[in-house]
């Protein structure tokens, strides 16, 4: 199982419990709260990635958050990462 399988696994299943205390399940609760998140990870992606000296370590650290979130909404949706990944092999032919 991949990194992102099992991340979404993860988030599956704290969409079904809702347990307390989890930051994923108080994303899944609050649909603005995690639009506003995925926007401001993109922002400091984007921010990080215009940089003139890019730093690596920040470029990545930022896109892990910003994947992390997308793929929060995605579970929130009933989608997963691999409907976005099939998508991208549509319109590559």
């Amino acid at each position: 199982m991949s990194t992102i399988s099992e991340l979404e696994a993860v988030l599956r299943q704290r969409d079904a419990d809702r347990p307390a205390g989890s930051y994923t399940a108080t994303l899944l609760a609050d649909r603005e709260r995690l639009q506003r998140k995925i926007m401001e990870e993109a922002f400091e992606t984007c921010l990080e990635l215009g940089r003139a000296e890019v730093d690596d370590a920040r470029v990545v650290s930022e896109a892990a958050d910003l994947l992390y979130h997308l793929i929060v909404g995605l579970v929130a949706c009933g989608l997963s990462l691999d409907d976005v990944i099939a998508e991208l092999g549509r319109r590559r032919t």
